[in-house]
């Protein structure tokens, strides 16, 4: 893997793999780190309206694009045109500003979305979160000048980088033809990073709409390491069947379990949420709990070790196995991390993960700072408070903490 510098300051990374080329470019900006709300938005459906065969992903802090093909010199053109090809006019804002309305009408009533913005405003505090009569007056009252001072300020070279993935070529070609077509981009002023310091956990409840009860737990994790990865994705693995077999072996066949690393605002929260038809929310998290408890406090068995040890391998090998998820993943460590760490070396890890390691992990991050605690319900069903929740986690030490703070 080679890394440079281009003269413009654009930080840019060369792997050589197998398969086609992938090329992702991001930049150091998100909905987050926007001077106003929903410029960055505005922004990339406006780039989006003129460049085309590019493959957004929108983060809290981070914005990325790629592009794949066989020619490396047509992918790179491709890219390029991001920076080359995108005109800030009247008619595209607007176009831009007629479409996020709509879509953001469109999905205002949905329960999911609902939810998650109910997670996001309990996990972050209520400042970060708006309503979506808030997000679209700001939204529409943007001009044409501020989307391009945005532009001009985010999407320069020292805000980027562009990570290459793809046949082996000479170091030397590689650099030419980066130079060719990102060397003239201006240079411009690096962005600070947010302040990462945000995450409060809490308690949050909603009506139903759709008949489903959900849950949604979450933890902040921004404080694990690389190093924590492979115990990490072990852990998840391991209790992601866990609770799949606790709700079976309790009757509950209907309960969908989904266990991630929920990206908001640039940051990561751990993040499990259960549906349910049939049972209740207290019913839910009851097993929920019991299973928590269980992977803190219990060493998993040879078996249930190897087998999670396994399965975590697996779905990492099958995650990065595409030469674009490679370079998205590298582009994103240089810009949320400062540095690139080896994919393959830390799913290798995995191997050697034991189930100490996984204890105390679970540990780390399920006893050492406040959850998120969310309850979709029907109006009349009751629900655990947060305090109930805390007691049954054995928690009751810090609730009482963060109230004296």
């Amino acid at each position: 893997m080679d890394k440079f510098q281009l003269n413009n300051g654009a930080s840019v990374v060369y792997a050589g793999n197998a398969g086609e080329y992938s090329v992702c470019l991001s930049v150091n900006v998100g909905h987050v780190n926007e001077p106003k709300l929903g410029l960055a938005n505005l922004f990339e459906r406006v780039l989006l309206f003129q460049v085309k065969g590019i493959i957004p992903v929108f983060g809290g802090t981070m914005t990325a694009y790629t592009a794949v093909g066989d020619d490396l010199e047509e992918v790179l053109e491709k890219v390029a045109h991001i920076f080359t090809a995108t005109s800030i006019t009247e008619e595209y804002v607007e176009l831009a500003k007629q479409a996020i309305v709509k879509q953001t009408n469109d999905a205002a009533p949905l329960t999911v979305r609902r939810a998650k913005l109910l997670y996001k405003h309990t996990a972050f505090g209520a400042d970060l979160v708006r309503t979506t009569e808030e997000y679209l007056e700001s939204v529409t009252s943007c001009t044409v000048e501020e989307v391009r001072a945005f532009a001009n300020a985010y999407y320069t070279a020292s805000n980027a980088v562009l990570v290459i993935s793809g046949p082996k070529k000479p170091i030397a070609e590689i650099k030419q033809l980066v130079a060719q077509y990102f060397g003239e981009v201006e240079s411009g002023i690096k962005q600070p990073k947010v302040d990462s310091n945000i995450y409060t956990g809490g308690y949050g409840r909603m009506d139903a709409s759709d008949g489903l009860t959900r849950l949604m737990f979450g933890w902040d994790v921004k404080h694990l390491s690389v190093s924590d990865s492979p115990a990490a994705n072990v852990m998840m693995s391991m209790f992601l069947r866990r609770l799949e077999r606790a709700y079976a072996d309790a009757g509950v066949c209907d309960a969908g379990v989904e266990f991630k690393i929920a990206g908001y605002y640039g940051l990561r929260t751990m993040r499990v949420t259960v549906t349910s038809r049939f049972a209740t929310a207290k019913e839910l998290t009851d097993i929920f709990v019991k299973a928590l408890n269980r992977i803190c406090d219990t060493e998993a068995s040879v078996s249930r070790m190897e087998k999670s040890r396994n399965a975590a391998m697996v779905e990492k090998l099958d995650k990065y196995e595409k030469s674009d998820n490679k370079a998205l993943e590298t582009a994103w460590q240089l810009i949320g991390r400062g540095d690139m760490y080896n994919i393959s070396n830390r799913i290798m890890g995995i191997s050697d993960t034991t189930e100490h390691d996984v204890k105390v992990l679970a540990r780390t991050v399920f006893r050492k700072k406040r959850p998120t605690y969310i309850v979709v319900a029907e109006p009349e069903e009751e629900a655990y408070s947060y305090q109930e929740l805390m007691t049954m986690l054995g928690l009751e030490a810090m609730l009482k903490d963060s109230e004296k703070a």
